[in-house]
């Protein structure tokens, strides 16, 4: 009798939030065979193995290190130019010579266009000094796009094709033809963008963009094995074993349950993936998993309630140097469990879930403070709250859900975090398991089921 489970990790953040190293540990511990990889491809989930390898993940699965294939679906926005500067990294840097042994990817994947990722960045540049914290690779854009026109996509399918020049470009006109309002005023830019935005502008009004896709999006076809549908349900879903579904992005960022306009044009809840998984003929055990590190994360603008820049001095001292035009600086606070109650109702509550885990729990003991808040100060908006220790959901995937969504962004940039401290410097593993586990199971309804204290696999503690 064939025995199957599938694993989720959901990150219960705006991102950073350990999903890395848990699906590592996942794949390490159970032997996954397989990695499916669901939504963009600009994540960056960094593994640490215990004998020292380490790497930060994009488009290959966390369990790559452990020999899992990794498969690259059909709702996964691919990146041809970037997967071949990642598959390179991994054979010569990281000494796996068959690496691209390790990976299918599905004909009807939407594949990145440069003129994507050049869009991206303008319209960044354009919203001045309120970005909303883009990664900038136009991910986002492309899925986007593809939802709105499926013909106005590059699917992997395509690639092969005669045309695959022909329609790069069709997609460039119309993304260059959405800046000629601009002509050549810059003084719609920052005066330190102008530099850069002019250069955007130059590679999008230039069919050169494209001469060197091609080659590369074609070379990563004739690298990777493509499968078509059938795939998961014959090849991989038939097998004996474990399988992990690795997502991009945290639930914070989805396009309408994030905090317009600091979100991704991704839709980013697990619900997706559920739906997903059914439609290609999944009907084993789903173990459904959170994570969330110690501590509140945040790249770049939007709401924060429990910033602490002094938080962020001690424990992040060198986190400046990440620093980038897109994503803007880090930001870190309080562990906000007002946030966290709201990320898992928009996943479905408590119950949806079958465990969490808590990573860089050791970056707290450390501290020696563990910093929680359980409510806000100006939580006082019935439209938008429920109490001071919950935010009332909305329900919607039209323009009325974004200006909600945006209204309450707005109100928790003027909340205040209600700040309760423990003591953690002295705790050994056993207590400061204990303690983990207790807060969690009352403020958030959701079993610890591992805990970080540190980067590698050994050190997530399974409980």
């Amino acid at each position: 009798m064939i025995e199957r489970k599938l694993f989720t990790i959901t990150d219960l953040g705006g991102g950073d939030g350990g999903k890395g190293g848990v699906i590592h540990k996942v794949c390490t511990f159970k032997n996954a065979h397989t990695v499916i990889k669901v939504g963009g491809s600009q994540g960056s989930h960094g593994v640490k193995t215990s004998d020292g390898q380490s790497f930060n993940f994009s488009q290959f699965g966390c369990g790559t290190f452990e020999g899992a294939m990794t498969h690259l679906s059909s709702v996964m926005i691919v990146d041809p130019i970037a997967l071949i500067i990642e598959g390179n990294l991994l054979r010569y840097e990281a000494g796996i010579p068959n690496i691209w042994n390790f990976m299918t990817i599905d004909r009807d994947a939407v594949c990145l266009t440069p003129a994507h990722r050049v869009t991206s960045q303008l319209r960044e540049l354009l919203k001045r000094d309120k970005s909303r914290g883009t990664i900038g690779t136009g991910a986002g854009q492309a899925f986007f796009d593809a939802e709105a026109d499926p013909n106005f996509a590059i699917r992997v399918r395509d690639i092969g094709e005669d045309y695959l020049f022909d329609k790069l470009e069709w997609i460039r006109k119309e993304k260059e033809n959405e800046f000629d309002w601009i002509g050549s005023d810059l003084s719609h830019f920052l005066e330190e963008d102008r530099e850069l935005a002019l250069e955007l502008l130059g590679i999008l009004r230039s069919s050169d963009i494209n001469a060197g896709a091609v080659e590369r999006f074609r070379l990563m076809t004739s690298l990777v094995k493509v499968v078509d549908a059938d795939y998961l349900r014959q090849e991989v879903f038939s097998r004996d074993g474990v399988v992990v579904v690795e997502a991009s992005h945290g639930v914070l960022n989805d396009y309408y349950y994030g905090f317009n306009p600091h979100t991704s044009k991704l839709r980013i809840i697990p619900q997706r993936t559920l739906n997903f998984l059914s439609e290609c003929g999944y009907d084993g055990e789903i173990v459904k998993l959170a994570c969330t590190r110690a501590y509140q994360i945040r790249h770049g603008a939007g709401p924060m309630v429990t910033e602490d820049a002094t938080m962020l001095a001690e424990m992040l001292p060198n986190s400046s140097k990440d620093e980038n035009r897109w994503q803007g600086k880090v930001r870190i606070g309080p562990l906000d469990f007002v946030m966290l109650r709201y990320a898992v109702e928009i996943c479905g509550g408590a119950n949806f879930f079958d465990g969490i885990c808590v990573t860089w729990m050791d970056q707290i003991q450390a501290l020696g403070e563990w910093k929680i808040c359980d409510s806000y100060v100006g939580a006082s908006d019935p439209s938008l709250f429920s109490s001071v220790d919950k935010i009332k959901i909305r329900h919607g995937a039209d323009e009325t859900q974004l200006a909600h969504q945006a209204k309450l962004g707005r109100k928790l940039q003027e909340c205040r975090p209600f700040i309760v401290n423990y003591n953690v410097r002295q705790k050994d593993q056993e207590s400061l398991v204990d303690l983990c586990q207790d807060i969690f199971q009352s403020k958030l309804g959701v079993p610890v089921k591992m805990i970080g204290m540190g980067p590698t696999d050994a050190q997530k503690l399974l409980i």
